[in-house]
Parts: structure tokens; sequence; C-alpha cells
């Protein structure tokens, strides 16, 4: 089934992209609380990196990019390595994106500082990129809370 989600990309079912997880346990508890709440999840493996991240979250539109891309992808070697944990939710219903928080919240394991919602703008993006762009988000973040005086 192909539906807009909130922010206007065309999906083909609720995704959860899980982006370098290390410790397979806790990327196990992330695909139990995905299966939860009754949506996909995807391990994308480094030799992906390089293939939009809508094409990886199943945009039908982007199925004929993702071939096109594969040549790209063996270039995975010259990929840099990513330091943290990443997922981004593509086309999760508002209830089921409040769900999945609240799930990561409640179990207690640490936070993933880098989350993403896939949008029309971050789509035609490859992981190094996405990565990049939540990497300068969360390092403003923490330089405006470190400027907070009470």
């Amino acid at each position: 089934m192909i539906r807009n989600n909130m922010y206007g990309v065309n999906i083909m079912r609720e995704t959860i992209l899980l982006i370098n997880f290390q410790d397979k346990t806790r990327q196990r508890e992330f695909q139990i609380m995905a299966i939860t709440v009754g949506v996909r999840n995807v391990i994308v493996k480094k030799a992906d990196y390089l293939k939009p991240i809508g094409a990886l979250a199943g945009i039908k539109d982007m199925k004929k990019l993702q071939a096109d891309t594969e040549e790209q992808a063996e270039v995975k070697d010259e990929t840099k390595e990513l330091e943290k944990e990443m997922v981004v939710f593509a086309g999760l219903s508002e209830t089921h994106l409040n769900q999945m928080l609240h799930l990561m919240r409640k179990s207690g394991m640490a936070p993933v500082d880098y989350k993403a919602v896939l949008t029309e703008t971050n789509k035609d993006w490859t992981v190094p990129e996405l990565y990049a762009e939540l990497a300068r988000e969360h390092e403003a973040m923490k330089a405006k809370t470190d400027n907070i005086t009470i």
C-alpha cells in the first residue's frame, strides 16, 4: 500500500530504518519494538549507505533510482564509518511514531541521538549525508543547551 505520511512522502509501508547498530542485542530490542507497534524494520547495511534514504525505506518511485545506484554502493570502502547509531522513521502515522518514541523511552535503553523522519527534503540523501546533517543539528542543540544558565 502506498500512502502519504504526515510529511507528504509516498511510502509503500510504514518502515523504520536501523543504521549502524553495532550492539546486536540493542538492535533486536528495536526490532521487537517495531514489531510490537506493527511497522516494518530494515537493517541498513554499510553496502547500502550510498543509496537514497527514500529507496531504502521503500518509496515506490525511487525503486528505479535504487537500481541505478547499485554501482555507487560498490564503493562502500570509501564510505566513512559512522560513529553513532541512526534511526529513520519513514511513513509512520503520528500514532505509530508516538508509540515508538514512547517504547524507546520506556525501555530504559540509552537514547539514540540521531533520529530523523523521512521527508520530501531528505528522501534523496544518502546515509552519510543524513548523518552529517543530524550531527550538525545535534551539536547545535547541545551548544544551545550548554549556553542556558539558570
